[in-house]
């Protein structure tokens, strides 16, 4: 993704950051965050193995879901997960 995104920013010669966010279909603040960063940081930052996320352990489960139901909306597959699983782990939490 980091690759796409240089690439279409081409150094302040290609398109705004404004104009990736929305063909990538990302945050502008993940574009400029990314902008902002070396590549190779970046790919340290995530292939980095002491990285979880606090659903990974659950994925193929959501990914099941998801494709049984596609338009499945968050609330309900949070519901669903907090059923099958009991509590789940604070999504949000607060600073």
């Amino acid at each position: 993704m980091i690759h796409k995104i240089k690439a279409l920013h081409d150094n302040g010669k290609g398109l705004s950051i404004r104009a990736i966010s929305q063909e990538l279909g990302l945050s502008r603040n993940t574009v400029r965050k990314y902008l902002r960063m070396e590549e190779n940081a970046i790919t340290e930052q995530i292939e980095d193995p002491s990285r979880t996320k606090r659903l990974d352990d659950h994925r193929d489960y959501l990914v099941h879901l998801l494709k049984q139901f596609p338009k499945l909306s968050a609330v309900k597959i949070a519901r669903k997960l907090q059923a099958k699983v009991g509590d789940l782990p604070d999504l949000h939490p607060t600073f």
